[in-house]
């Protein structure tokens, strides 16, 4: 990266920081745009969209529909953009974005401090093993439908003539929850931060939706009734009401993963052990990976 690119960047972020600052948190008690005070930081394909989905059926949460990418792509475009995302809400209700690429940035933990030190955040994780080849899954058929070479996934994962992994290749870096719990820590303490267990959450959603009401300070609104689950899909699916119309994720949710070798899928596990025992000691807690 270049001086001049570097220079550009810092004075870019010294303005928005300005722009943040004085920010007024709007208190008006009709409906406007408001800015979250809650964010779904990650982790990529841990379920994101499907706990911001089952999030949206309490009354006081309202959920930003598309993912801005603010705080590590879109920062540039400033405050006024990112409130154009946000839905119209009341005072009483909590505004929730879901962006998975928060958990994974660099600089996104600064910036979400920057603009509320107050922010809720939450992440969904699953077992990083699984998590992994269905990132490498999704590349697949992207490339695929893009008529461009397919990858191989022992290729990709590890490192020429070892058995380490590739800590580049994006579907290996994205498992490595502690490297990342380790930066948002540096700028929000556990208390601000909710964990949420996507392998739980897709089976039992009601469980984990009660912890997510309780830490977003909220009455426990959320239903059995809501949460439907599909046995074709082999997930639950929503509905705000028994009159409403059943909403399911997309066709590419839930998908089968690509068929890799058992001793391939055991030296990817074996190589993120240490990784999940780090991130176990940060959340301060015990996952069965």
């Amino acid at each position: 990266m270049t001086i001049l690119a570097l220079t550009y960047g810092s004075i870019m972020d010294d303005r928005l920081r300005t722009s943040i600052q004085s920010y007024t948190p709007e208190l008006h008690s009709s409906q406007t745009r408001r800015l979250p005070t809650a964010l779904i930081i990650g982790v990529r394909k841990g379920g994101t969209r499907a706990l911001l989905d089952a999030m949206a059926l309490h009354p006081n949460i309202r959920a930003v529909r598309k993912e801005a990418h603010f705080f590590d792509l879109n920062y540039s475009k400033g405050i006024d953009w990112y409130r154009s995302m946000m839905p119209h809400s009341t005072p009483d209700q909590v505004v929730v974005e879901k962006t998975p690429g928060y958990f994974t940035s660099a600089v996104a933990p600064k910036r979400v401090r920057e603009l509320n030190p107050a922010m809720k955040i939450v992440l969904i994780v699953r077992d990083p093993t699984q998590r992994t080849i269905s990132d490498f899954t999704q590349v697949y058929y992207n490339k695929l439908e893009q008529n461009k070479s397919l990858p191989v996934f022992d290729k990709e994962a590890f490192l020429p003539g070892t058995e380490l992994i590739n800590p580049e290749y994006k579907p290996v870096r994205n498992s490595l929850y502690d490297v990342h719990m380790a930066n948002w820590l540096r700028y929000f303490s556990m208390e601000q931060i909710l964990v949420v267990n996507g392998d739980v959450f897709r089976g039992n959603p009601i469980n984990e939706l009660r912890r997510v009401e309780t830490f977003l300070g909220l009455p426990h609104k959320i239903t059995n009734d809501q949460l439907i689950f599909n046995e074709r899909k082999g997930f639950f699916c929503f509905r705000q009401s028994p009159r409403t119309r059943v909403k399911c994720l997309g066709s590419t949710k839930g998908r089968p993963h690509r068929d890799i070798a058992d001793d391939i899928v055991e030296k990817l596990r074996r190589n993120l052990q240490p990784h999940n025992l780090r991130f176990f000691s940060l959340v301060n807690r015990t996952f069965l990976w």
